[in-house]
């Protein structure tokens, strides 16, 4: 096997690109914690660390936590790299300065195996998932960690069954510096919806751990340091609907023998709604959030994009299911589809009134590579190579029409006391409905008391006494403090701060309208 101890020592520098700011990572938030300084920890290359040789010593820079030092990169023999298009710019500026530091570059993950071409520079490039191809790398690292004369491709034939995967090297990064944690059970999903390019990346049909794998991953991120909550990152994690039932009764047995030390949160087809025997599970092992690819309330879009599954319940009643069962929902909603109207931001915003879902994350149409949807466009020639624009198709309603459609539901749908007020609905019809899990003493360590209070104080500051929008809060925040519900005005407080801030920004331009934007994504948070 790949990680047996093999050739001499190596020391390996694993790199992670920087995120610039988004509306999914909230950064407007860390301001108010107790020094959390990224969204979350990136699974794919940890688990790459923990493939290498056991014998190679290994460094782990996050550059959302901080950058590499030149210092780590003359340490290194080789520089391991992974992320997704948005890094691009940054995955590219990490060769460049291990190349000026005389060291050899490798780079994985979605990105490269979707485009390799976007990548000339990296001496290596790891096309595909954990497999032969990383033996491969691994093996030539040991040989030699000289740059080769030419760049070489390795790409995955045989793909490392996910029983066999290594526990992520969680040991190598500080996770309380994380918003929340990550763990995935699953790779692929079964469902082809156009603009999505995950089934061309791993499969229609989802690869799984075994249960026993996850409890020990969940272990190990208690052990390093975790606090809070776990996000599932599976694309669907309803994709194997018969292997999530196994799974879950171990996550259940898992919280209870841990004193509900963690919430968990993941992402799954809306037509989960329609499994009430796996949503009663999933609330016994304390799940209190899902993220739901609604994308648009428009019946025709969604038959259009393939997305149909989302109509086997009418959308609102399955968000009243979730919710009936203690999950807050959070939505994808996309703009600049080809069916959308002049009137189509008026229908999302009449859609988050009924629905009453906190946050969604609305953002315009983008094209990936191995897609549908790039294809189809490719065919009519309408993508659009600009970075002047935030988003690379050629819609059918004028560019500038849908931006600002976009900065309008933004600045409405995050307005203070609108915003306050989706969360008080959720305050009765959801937040009630969660399993109450014990005072334990993992609950109520010195380390997640500490946090609390520290983010509650910092909330009350800033924004209770100092923001220009505490009116709203308080309407929200005082009842809550008079009832002792010091965790709601804690999670509400800092989701809201950063949603507040982030639309404020998007509505006045400074923010891109794209998730995979990269026009001005260099632009630093501001210091609240």
């Amino acid at each position: 096997m790949a990680n047996q101890d093999i050739g001499p020592v190596r020391n390996i520098l694993c790199v992670f690109p920087r995120y610039a700011p988004s509306f999914g990572t909230f950064e407007y938030a860390y301001g108010l914690t107790d020094g959390i300084r990224a969204f979350m920890p990136p699974q794919g290359l940890l688990v790459i660390a923990a493939v290498l040789p056991g014998h190679w010593r290994v460094r782990f820079i996050d550059e959302n936590l901080a950058p590499a030092s030149a210092n780590e990169f003359a340490w290194a023999d080789a520089v391991l790299v992974s992320g997704m298009h948005i890094q691009r710019r940054q995955i590219n500026d990490i060769c460049a300065r291990a190349h000026a530091a005389g060291r050899v570059a490798a780079l994985g993950g979605p990105s490269v195996s979707s485009c390799p071409d976007y990548y000339p520079a990296f001496d290596y490039l790891h096309v595909g998932e954990l497999g032969d191809a990383t033996d491969e790398l691994i093996e030539r690292l040991a040989r030699d960690v000289a740059p080769p004369q030419r760049q070489v491709v390795l790409t995955t034939r045989e793909r490392r069954d996910m029983t066999a995967f290594p526990l992520p090297a969680y040991e190598l990064l500080p996770l309380s510096r994380y918003f929340i944690g990550s763990i995935q059970f699953s790779s692929g999903c079964p469902y082809q919806c156009e603009f999505c390019d995950i089934p061309g990346l791993y499969g229609r049909n989802p690869r799984l751990k075994a249960p026993e794998q996850i409890t020990a991953e969940l272990d190990k991120l208690l052990a390093a340091g975790l606090i809070g909550s776990v996000y599932f990152v599976d694309d669907n994690f309803i994709g194997n609907r018969r292997a999530v039932q196994e799974l879950l009764p171990h996550l259940i047995d898992w919280q209870k023998r841990n004193g509900y030390a963690l919430q968990f949160a993941c992402e799954a087809t809306l037509n989960i709604a329609r499994r009430p025997d796996i949503l009663a599970q999933m609330r016994e092992a304390y799940f209190t959030t899902i993220f739901c690819g609604i994308e648009t309330p428009d019946h025709d879009a969604l038959k259009a994009m393939a997305k149909s599954h989302n109509l086997m319940v009418p959308i609102l009643d399955s968000v009243a299911t979730l919710n009936g069962y203690g999950m807050e929902v959070v939505s994808g909603i996309i703009l600049g589809l080809d069916t959308d109207t002049p009137n189509s931001g008026e229908s999302i915003l009449d859609f988050i009134e009924q629905s009453q879902i906190p946050m969604l994350t609305i953002n315009l149409l983008q094209a990936l590579p191995r897609t549908p949807l790039w294809d189809r466009l490719a065919r009519e020639n309408r993508l659009v190579d600009d970075p002047g624009r935030d988003s690379n198709v050629d819609f059918r309603l004028p560019y500038d029409q849908v931006v600002a459609m976009w900065r309008s539901c933004m600045a409405r749908a995050y307005e203070p006391d609108r915003l306050f007020a989706r969360f008080e609905h959720q305050a009765r019809a959801t937040y009630p409905n969660r399993l109450k899990p014990p005072n334990s003493r993992q609950r109520l360590s010195w380390p997640n008391l500490k946090r609390g209070l520290t983010m509650l104080a910092k909330i009350l500051w800033q924004v209770g006494l100092r923001g220009d929008y505490r009116a709203a809060f308080w309407a929200f925040a005082w009842p809550k403090l008079k009832q002792g519900d010091i965790e709601r005005v804690i999670a509400v407080g800092l989701v809201a701060h950063h949603l507040i801030l982030f639309a404020r920004g998007a509505a006045s331009g400074r923010q891109t309208a794209s998730y995979y934007s990269t026009r001005l994504r260099e632009a630093s948070v501001p210091a609240e």
